[in-house]
């Protein structure tokens, strides 16, 4: 680390240190001691507000504080905090290039995590980002870890991030400058009324030169040269609308715009083959989110639509013009959820059952369009819980799901079962047993085979499936928590490729299996009134076998710790946080991928109840922190900070 390096971090551990020791002018925070905010109710885990003591999964709520306490950009930042999920990323933050698309990794499954926002599901082709909504308009997200088929259909194998955004309650706003160093700037409004509020967020970001480390000529990947990656300067908008259109009906609106381009950039001195060796990709990329939400005191009943359109091209460096790549597709989906709950006993039980259909597209709009592949699901879904006695709860779900597919029809099954055992009011004790599956993505029915979309699915493709184990405990006071839980994962039938009549790897067909073992555990404790600590560590043994292969081998990091420090009084906040993941995979080199080392710090001055000042400095060690997971190495921002302004009316 170079002197101007350390300078740049005893400053800002200064800084941080000065704002958790600093005495404030003004009275001190009083801590809440009701039930409602020491034991955090969710509403992910079983279709229905319940306490964390007396939800039987692996739940983590992330509050509109602790993203800020954290340091993180946006949502996917945010749930990387949370020991079990080592997420997969080509950009910083989740900045995703093209088809490169940021993946939430719940327990060292890649494809298994479910990304809604207010209950609506967001996977389109079987991918769900989270860098692309709006912090400010986040109230909290939900983190549900195991199997959640049951409650949720396809894509939510091993958890469930699930985004809550505000909804209208007041009237007054915020407005926001931020500036950092590396290009970064952006603005930030916010505003509502009781009926309805809105929120604007653009950024910006500069370049990063480079993202990758050199990468070296291989057998696997033949070029000649060597080269890297470098990220171009891009730019976001980011809009969230939610309107109160009567005390029973909300319709919430949210779009993205993205623009973003990285570069392979070859090394060779000789400047003409450089510049014919180097080529730039950029990317435009919309999303819109639509749902109509409609809920009495025991009817749920949504519309919801989604779309993203991809708009990519790239340039050689030695030619003038880009041309358009074959990136480029239109994702929709759209479909209804309709779900009641009724109770029994006086409220000791109760049924949750409902009916959730949905229709999903994909079309490329690269070139001539020979296929335009859809799917249908409809999906019957119940859950009961019975109160065996005051101290167990036993709980049973099971979903139906018809799904009209190019490739194959298929009925699914997924049952689940639950137990909760209440050792006294605050500590408690539970049993996780789910089933669940995955469909193939539409992108994989059709491939591009001799300048031509054919099908190139097998016909037998089948969901991949398995099942999820899960033992956990819970204790939580007004004072401190611990939470531990131990999980195994058993899934078949994972896709693969196999060659087609070119010797193409184009044809998709089922044969991997992957299995986990693990445990996670986390403590949270309120030193004072104003001063909290977090910790948690996740140990996990995720390994996958290919289809005809008789060995198993790692599929995603091993061992995860979190930790976090955070300080708020009337005037100053402050805080550290940190996010270590060891016992990696190896890279294409023969190596294995680095240590990640997030360690991120800010602290923060109110003025008065109008305006406020905040500097965020992360990655204070300033590390090639891998960010991607196996073969390709992608990098973190180094280190950068950002100070923001904020003023509220």
């Amino acid at each position: 680390m170079n002197k101007q390096m350390k300078r740049r971090t005893s400053l800002l551990i200064c800084m941080a240190l000065m704002g958790l020791t600093v005495n404030a002018y003004a009275a001190d925070v009083t801590a809440t001691s009701s039930d409602t905010e020491t034991h955090v109710i969710n509403v992910t885990a079983n279709r229905m507000a319940l306490m964390d003591l007396d939800t039987p999964a692996a739940m983590d709520v992330i509050t509109e504080q602790d993203i800020m306490n954290s340091g993180a950009k946006n949502a996917f930042d945010a749930v990387n905090m949370v020991p079990g999920v080592t997420s997969f990323s080509y950009g910083a933050s989740g900045l995703e290039y093209g088809a490169m698309d940021s993946r939430v990794n719940i327990r060292g499954l890649e494809r298994g995590s479910l990304i809604l926002v207010n209950g609506v599901p967001m996977n389109l082709n079987g991918k769900g980002g989270l860098s692309s909504i709006p912090t400010d308009s986040i109230a909290r997200i939900e983190v549900l870890k195991g199997a959640a088929s049951a409650l949720y259909g396809s894509d939510a194998m091993s958890g469930v991030v699930n985004v809550i955004t505000k909804t209208p309650n007041k009237e007054g706003g915020s407005a926001t400058v931020a500036v950092g160093n590396r290009g970064s700037h952006s603005y930030r409004v916010n505003y509502g009324t009781p009926r309805f509020l809105i929120g604007v967020e653009r950024g910006f970001f500069g370049e990063q030169d480079p993202s990758t480390p050199v990468r070296t000529d291989s057998v696997s990947h033949p070029r000649g040269y060597e080269y890297y990656t470098a990220r171009d300067k891009g730019n976001s908008l980011g809009i969230f609308m939610s309107g109160k259109l009567s005390d029973k009906v909300t319709l919430n609106f949210s779009r993205f715009e993205g623009k973003s381009a990285y570069a392979q950039l070859s090394t060779e001195s000789n400047v003409t083959n450089r510049n014919r060796h180097s080529t730039t990709y950029a990317y435009d990329d919309t999303k819109n989110n639509a749902s109509l939400i409609f809920k009495d005191d025991n009817t749920t009943a949504t519309l919801f639509y989604n779309d993203r359109d991809l708009k990519g091209k790239n340039r050689k460096h030695s030619l003038p013009s880009y041309t358009s790549n074959d990136s480029n597709y239109i994702a929709r989906q759209y479909g209804f959820d309709v779900q009641h709950e009724w109770d029994f006993r006086g409220g000791k039980d109760y049924l949750i059952a409902g009916v959730l259909g949905k229709r999903e597209t994909y079309r490329t709009t690269s070139g001539p369009v020979y296929a335009s592949p859809h799917r249908h699901s409809l999906a019957l879904y119940g859950s009961y819980s019975y109160q065996i006695n005051p101290k167990w709860t036993t709980v049973l779900g099971l979903r139906y799901t018809d799904i009209k597919d190019p490739v194959k029809n298929q009925q699914v099954l997924t049952p689940q079962f639950q137990l909760n055992h209440t050792i006294n009011k605050e500590s408690s004790l539970y049993m996780n047993v789910g089933k669940a599956f995955t469909m193939p993505n539409l992108s994989d029915t059709f491939k591009t085979v001799n300048r031509q979309y054919q099908s190139v699915s097998g016909r037998n493709l089948k969901p991949e499936e398995g099942w999820n184990y899960e033992l956990g405990y819970k204790h939580i006071t007004k004072k401190d928590s611990w939470k531990v839980a131990a999980f195994y994962m058993d899934f078949k039938n994972f896709f693969s490729w196999k060659p087609d009549s070119n010797g193409k790897m184009t044809i998709r067909v089922n044969g991997g299996r992957f299995r986990n073992v693990g445990v996670e555990a986390q403590y949270g404790r309120k030193l004072t009134d104003r001063l909290k600590v977090t910790v948690g560590a996740a140990y996990m043994n995720p390994k996958q076998r290919e289809i005809d292969k008789t060995y198993w081998e790692q599929a995603n990091p091993k061992l995860q710790f979190t930790g976090g420090i955070h300080y708020n009084s009337p005037t100053w906040t402050a805080g550290s946080s940190l996010n270590f993941v060891t016992k990696r995979l190896k890279n294409r080199d023969g190596g294995i991928n680095p240590n990640l080392v997030a360690w991120n710090a800010y602290v923060g001055y109110q003025f008065n109840e109008h305006s406020s000042l905040r500097i965020d400095a992360r990655n204070l060690l300033n590390r090639h922190n891998v960010i991607s997971n196996g073969d390709w190495e992608y990098w973190d921002e180094p280190f950068n900070y950002k100070v923001s302004y904020t003023y509220k009316f």
